[in-house]
């Protein structure tokens, strides 16, 4: 099979099956990576782990058993027990940006491929007219411009068909890392909110007292 699509679609077909070979490859091996790490967020069922983590009794913490690439890194930001907002803050990005690459890799490429396709289906498009009528200007032999024109079609149809999976796949692999974006950012306010509400309130009433005090200096520079 790949021996006539080579015969059929000429020179052109080398690259196109680079690219058919490379585009399986990536989506095949970014399958097994979100089996293995990508796991929808629910924020109540993380909340409550959150707010039970001991990390004083690692062995059953229950995020440390859960699986995903979440309850990794809220259970590697956790164990470095963050002491105030700022802290926490500073620790889960550390972890956001060491992990959540991880499902990104490889994705760029696959986007160049979907890319790159079709334009390699366009030259083989070309190539195979160009044959056609250099046989035109040698008299036309029927045989030789049916294959040029058969070469013509089929490296353009090749090219729409690795085009189609790779841009499928990576807007398909792309919405679920921006799902996990907005639902790991979702987490993190109402995360940081819990764990630190005492900080959050003293904050807000040296907030209240400054604006207070501020009030009554205007007062008093009035009158």
């Amino acid at each position: 099979m790949i021996t006539e699509f080579i015969e059929t679609a000429g020179i052109v077909s080398y690259p196109l099956l680079l690219a058919a070979f490379l585009m399986l490859f990536i989506i095949i091996e970014r399958t097994i990576v979100f089996i293995l790490n990508y796991r929808s967020i629910n924020k109540a069922e993380y909340l409550e782990a959150i707010s039970e983590f001991d990390s004083n009794n690692i062995k059953s913490n229950i995020l440390k058993e859960k699986k995903g690439i979440a309850a990794k890194i809220y259970y590697n930001t956790l164990i470095k027990k963050p002491k105030n907002r700022e802290e926490f803050k500073l620790y889960l990005d550390a972890e956001e940006i060491d992990q959540l690459p991880e499902l990104e890799k490889h994705l760029g490429f696959l986007n160049f491929i979907a890319q790159v396709a079709p334009t390699l289906g366009l030259l083989g498009t070309v190539s195979g007219m160009i044959k056609t009528f250099q046989v035109l200007g040698l008299g036309g032999n029927p045989e030789q411009m049916a294959l040029g024109i058969s070469e013509a079609l089929f490296t353009t149809a090749a090219g729409l068909i690795i085009s189609l999976p790779a841009a499928a796949f990576y807007h398909y692999f792309y919405a679920k890392i921006e799902k996990l974006h907005n639902q790991m950012n979702n987490l993190k306010l109402e995360s940081e909110s819990m764990l630190f509400k005492k900080e959050i309130k003293e904050s807000n009433q040296v907030s209240q007292q400054e604006s207070h005090n501020k009030e009554l200096k205007k007062n008093e520079l009035s009158a």
